[in-house]
Order: C-alpha cells, then structure tokens, then sequence
C-alpha cells in the first residue's frame, strides 16, 4: 500500500508507514467516512432538505385573515338583524303624534319611492332589508263621521262592504282581527323599493276606523318568507294604536 504522503511502497497489512503517517483512517480505508453518529450537521441532511425554500409574503396572508373576519363580521350581523324580525326583545315602540307601533328596531324611515293614492295620506314609511310598514290616514267628511265615527270595527267592515275583493287578479278576503279594532287582508304584491331583499312582497293590508278617520296599515316581507314572519307581522299590526 502506498503511503499518500511521502509516496513510499509498505505491505498490505500494514497501518502505518516507515514516515509514520497512518495509511488508513478508523483502521480501514485512506478515505475519511462520516457515520450517523458524527457531529457534523449536514452528515445526515439530503438534498431536499438544504433546497432553498421561498418564504411566504406575510402581507398577503393579513390581508386573506382581515377578508375571512370582515366576511365573519358580515354575515354574524346579518343574522342578528334577521332575527330582530321575530325576536319581540329587540323590537320598540315608535310613537307619533297620530299613533304608535311595535315593530323591530331595524326598521329605519325612509321615503317611500312608489306613488301612492289620493285617498290617504301617507304619514309614515319604515323599511328594513327584510320587511317594513307604512301608515296612511284618512279623514271623515261631516257625514262620514256622522256615519262611521262610533262604529266598530265589524260594523265599520260591513257599511264598507268589506268582504272579498280582487287585487291583482286574487281573491283577498278581509276579515275583522279577533279581539281587536281592526280589518285586515293579505295577498302578494309587487312593490318596489319596499324592503332591500326583494320586490315580490306578503302583504297585509289593515284598517283601523275611528271617530274621527281610519288608518290604512301596511305591514310586508319578502313573499318567500311570509311562513317565517307572519306571526310577527300580525303581533305589529295588534300594537298599532291610533291617537284619534
């Protein structure tokens, strides 16, 4: 075996060399060798594990976490507005200088958008992304109030002839609100900008007579949600109350 440092010819067996150089290292091979036991980091690393690895923009990844919260924040809202319509905890009284109501706080007044008719004066609109009211009034002549100032709401329903009726090709029958002052009627109808979730309404139309003029009362939802809010929708037409 040569020895790799002064070049000198020594046996086979041999581990050191006359210049008294070792000829192999660990007692077997010239060649150094590293085991699973060296203390050299990189003795056990691959190359998939000393590739090179991009590190991910940390901006981009705030910016995804405030949209998913935003999102959350959203529609937690949403939900909690929802559920204001039937939740009667979170509903409030309006009181105006003609009546009063119970409806979900929500509700917010606005300017209704469509014309009405001549007949009533509109005093109120309130509308929300779900449902809404408006109130319209109408005052007796002398002779109306000479004729339907003390009646009741039955009696009232009858000298109007108030049964069933056409609107928009349905047949609406009217009817007097079981112990209450008032006459009511629902059918679909569209309506636009009553509600933000749709022009396709349930609506339930309402009058209150007293002694001195009756009250039209519109209560509506989205028409695909009438099973859902119609309870609550007759529980706001029970707390009306004219100030006549």
């Amino acid at each position: 075996m040569k020895c790799m440092y002064c070049g000198r010819d020594n046996p086979d067996d041999a581990t050191f060399c006359e210049c008294g150089r070792p000829l192999r290292l660990g007692g077997a091979s010239s060649t150094p060798s590293y085991t699973s036991t060296d203390t050299s980091p990189f003795a056990s690393q691959t190359l998939a594990d000393v590739k090179y690895k991009k590190p991910i923009p940390k901006a981009p990844l705030l910016l995804l976490l405030l949209i998913a919260v935003g999102v959350g924040v959203f529609f937690l809202l949403r939900f909690l507005s929802d559920k204001k319509i039937t939740d009667e905890g979170s509903w409030e009284t309006i009181s105006k200088p003609f009546y009063s109501i119970t409806v979900p706080s929500s509700f917010k007044e606005g300017d209704m958008l469509t014309v009405g008719n001549s007949v009533e004066v509109l005093l109120d609109f309130y509308t929300s992304r779900l449902a809404g009211f408006d109130v319209s009034k109408r005052e007796y002549t002398a002779p109306e109030k000479e004729m339907y100032g003390s009646l009741t709401a039955r009696d009232f329903a009858e000298a109007q002839q108030i049964r069933t009726v056409k609107i928009n090709d349905q047949e609406v029958k009217y009817q007097v609100r079981e112990g209450h002052e008032y006459i009511y009627g629902e059918f679909s109808r569209h309506c636009i900008n009553y509600i933000g979730k749709t022009d396709d309404l349930w609506y339930i139309e309402a009058m209150f007579p007293t002694k001195n003029a009756y009250y039209l009362v519109n209560v509506y939802c989205a028409e695909e949600d009438k099973a859902q809010y119609r309870d609550a929708m007759m529980k706001w037409l029970d707390s009306f109350t004219p100030k006549d």
